[in-house]
């Protein structure tokens, strides 16, 4: 969406008739000469008269069967509301409003033309604040950007919708329309936005690794309906103006008429560039010694932040219970107390799926680029990440397969928590180096302060964290 802002907005009569004809209703069809149901055929939209010349279509009038002339005319290339065609001793009829009928053939693209579904309301323009959105023509199905913009917050008389190719267009009079996704009842309260969040709010989509969610539209009574565009991948960071609540279910609006599910976002709004969390390290090692159970040990401190109580009866638990390939395909392929079998750690969705059994906050932000980690980070929610070991040897293996957490970010560094240690005060060289015969470079210690370039070569990508 391409958000273009205001810098005039003419002003335009609720009537919005962009034709300087004006049609002044003629008396009434007698009954007799009314053409029945089976003659006429409804056509509801609107066309342009063309090939009229300098005097324009003559205005017919139905009398005794037959077409007379009214005495004025519509000028070429106007734009006028139809409702029906009829065919007389071999002529085509298009009715333009009460007993007013032009010969077909002046009327351009009648055939083509959506079917208008009456309404009538006042409606208000549903967009940013200090933006407007486009004001169009429709002639049969196609749509014509007029070049006027309507300004956000403004009423207008709503007389009906349609929709072309798969989109919806609101008509406010005339040969006017604005998508109907930017416009809603004025008279509507569940229309009325709950409250306008402070700039620099923002929202990263947690779904699910590899997925992404829906866009939703709020309709003119004030319910929500899957708008016609791309799901929103997960992981990626959205501006967020506003919330609002409709049917229990809280939307944060991303501008315009288009709105996420708060159950499918993490919503945050950094107010400084430094902030470390208060998570407690807890050790793979002690006091559950599990050497390929960096998991379920990451997992734990992202529980702890939230309120868990993180004790051995716990550590024991989540490591006997951590899902397993192949009972479950997203589950870890190995022992994580003897590595009997080793071929991955579990993945982020199973990963996500089980740490609800203790708290639903936790989400999976998978997709998440450095930038929003950081940010989310700033906002008070740790960040567990897949990596890289101090015992890999990266000459041979670069799967990431071992988890982390982010509790801290200043000046370009996150604080990083890594389990793989016995305990909080072991340094950098006191891992896997010993095992190795060399430090791989992520030998860092149990707590360590890591730059972006490190963090940003061992990230692929996999991650989780916590809504609250």
């Amino acid at each position: 969406m391409t958000m273009k802002k205001i810098t005039t907005v003419a002003a335009l009569a609720l009537s919005l008739c962009l034709s300087t004809s004006v049609l002044t209703p003629i008396a009434a069809v007698n009954a007799a000469d009314a053409p029945t149901s089976q003659q006429v055929v409804p056509k509801n939209g609107v066309a342009t008269i063309h090939n009229a010349g300098t005097e324009g279509a003559p205005v017919m009038a139905l009398s005794n069967s037959s077409m007379n002339p009214a005495g004025h005319s519509l000028a070429n290339n106007t734009q006028w509301q139809i409702f029906g065609t009829i065919d007389l001793n071999g002529t085509s009829y298009t009715n333009v409003g009460g007993n007013q009928w032009v010969n077909s053939m002046y009327v351009a693209d009648a055939a083509d033309t959506p079917a208008m579904t009456p309404a009538s309301f006042v409606g208000r323009i549903n967009y940013v604040p200090g933006y407007g959105v486009r004001l169009f023509q429709i002639n049969g199905s196609t749509v014509t950007n007029t070049g006027r913009y309507l300004q956000h917050g403004t009423t207008w008389k709503v007389s009906g919708t349609i929709t072309i190719n798969g989109r919806g267009y609101t008509n406010l009079g005339g040969n006017q329309w604005v998508e109907s996704q930017y416009i809603v009842n004025a008279a509507d309260s569940s229309a009325t936005d709950d409250s306008t969040l402070p700039n620099g709010t923002f929202a990263v989509i947690s779904y699910a690794k590899g997925y992404g969610i829906a866009v939703w539209q709020q309709n003119s009574n004030g319910t929500f309906s899957v708008a016609n565009h791309a799901p929103l991948t997960n992981g990626t960071r959205w501006a967020v103006h506003k919330k609002t609540t409709a049917n229990g279910r809280t939307y944060y609006n991303l501008g315009g008429n288009q709105w996420i599910q708060a159950d499918y976002a993490v919503v945050g709004r950094a107010t400084g560039d430094a902030l470390t969390l208060d998570v407690p390290y807890v050790s793979q090692y002690n006091p559950v010694f599990a050497p390929w159970g960096c998991a379920a040990t990451a997992m734990s401190m992202l529980l702890g932040y939230d309120g868990v109580t993180i004790d051995k009866s716990f550590l024991t638990y989540a490591q006997d219970h951590l899902p397993m390939y192949p009972g479950n395909p997203g589950g870890q392929k190995g022992n994580v107390y003897t590595g009997a079998g080793f071929g991955w750690v579990i993945g982020p969705n199973a990963l996500t799926d089980y740490a609800h059994n203790w708290d639903k906050k936790v989400v999976n932000v998978s997709g998440a680029s450095t930038e929003t980690i950081k940010q989310l980070v700033l906002t008070g929610h740790p960040v567990l990440y897949y990596g890289w070991s101090s015992y890999q040897n990266l000459k041979a293996d670069t799967n990431r397969n071992h988890c982390k957490v982010i509790l801290g970010y200043k000046d370009g560094q996150f604080l990083v928590h890594d389990p793989l240690y016995s305990n909080s005060s072991k340094t950098a060289g006191q891992g896997g180096t010993k095992e190795l015969g060399y430090n791989n470079g992520y030998d860092q210690g149990a707590i360590y302060w890591s730059t972006m370039s490190k963090f940003n070569a061992e990230y692929n990508g996999q991650a989780l964290s916590v809504n609250r």
